[in-house]
């Protein structure tokens, strides 16, 4: 009998898909910077990592890059000019500088105690790293659930203090792999809507999310609501634009200019 061929499982292929996308802009990011940056990996992607490093080979030399690998011992492969380290326990990493984090479960708050960090975190659905994170000082953080099609989720969260940055992080969230086997599901979302993973997603959720912000707080500008796009939703600022022109378009939400483009200034209030 012929062996079975292993499937890979979807929620770590499109986990890795989604950190090697947003570690590549992160390192060209802190490459720019003269504080240089360090990478904390605390799962199994440390190689994938190096391979994202290796394709900044001829500025390592000049700029200070570091990769800590947590609990296991480095795999090989580390392009010359990146400095690694391992440390036995998370609680051991002490980073004073431009920071990335690749977490699984737990983490504690000395972790978060310099400035420019991130954190890109798996667990199950539900644990409550949005909430915390927040309160640690990472105010900008997302959280989505990635639902297989036989229903097992694994949720990731990420989270850091620069909005442009979670507005990166979302571009390459809705860029990854779209034929995994993954879809999207919002975890503030309660009808738990699952979204086909698309650079042109499924607006429901988000349209049912910003008639319900407008009805909680009254008229709101475009520019409002896309900001709260960004920061409350799974979903891009630029998202909201779309999800708001087919509420006005349903007669769900009302605007002032009534005329021309949904443009950062146009007040949009919900009907009735």
């Amino acid at each position: 009998m012929a062996e079975r061929v292993r499937r890979p499982d979807p929620h770590g292929s499109v986990e890795r898909d989604v950190l090697v996308r947003y570690l590549d802009a992160w390192t060209a990011t802190v490459l720019r910077s003269p504080r240089g940056g360090t990478y904390v990996e605390c799962g199994d992607f440390a190689a994938d990592a190096f391979r994202v490093f290796g394709e900044f080979a001829d500025r390592l030399a000049e700029h200070h890059l570091a990769a800590v690998l947590v609990g296991r011992p480095s795999p090989g492969g580390a392009p010359a000019g990146l400095i690694v380290r391992t440390a036995a326990d998370l609680g051991d990493v002490d980073v004073p500088g431009p920071m990335l984090a690749h977490l699984t479960g737990a983490w504690p708050p000395s972790l978060l105690r310099g400035k420019a960090h991130e954190v890109l975190i798996a667990d199950e659905p539900g644990t409550g790293h949005r909430e915390r994170l927040r309160s640690a000082g990472l105010g900008c953080a997302v959280a989505v659930d990635l639902v297989a099609d036989d229903g097992t989720a694994r949720a990731l969260v990420f989270a850091t203090a620069d909005s442009r940055h979670l507005a990166t992080f979302k571009n390459e969230l809705w860029a990854a792999d779209e034929f995994a086997g993954i879809r999207y599901r919002d975890p503030r979302d309660a009808e738990g809507t699952l979204v086909d993973i698309s650079l042109t997603p499924q607006l429901l959720p988000l349209r049912r999310a910003l008639l319900a912000e407008l009805g909680r707080h009254g008229p709101a500008t475009v520019a409002d609501l896309q900001r709260f796009a960004l920061l409350e939703t799974i979903y891009r600022a630029e998202d909201a634009v779309g999800a708001l022109t087919a509420a006005v378009a349903a007669g769900q939400v009302a605007r002032e200019p009534e005329k021309g483009r949904l443009g950062a200034r146009t007040v949009l209030s919900v009907v009735g």
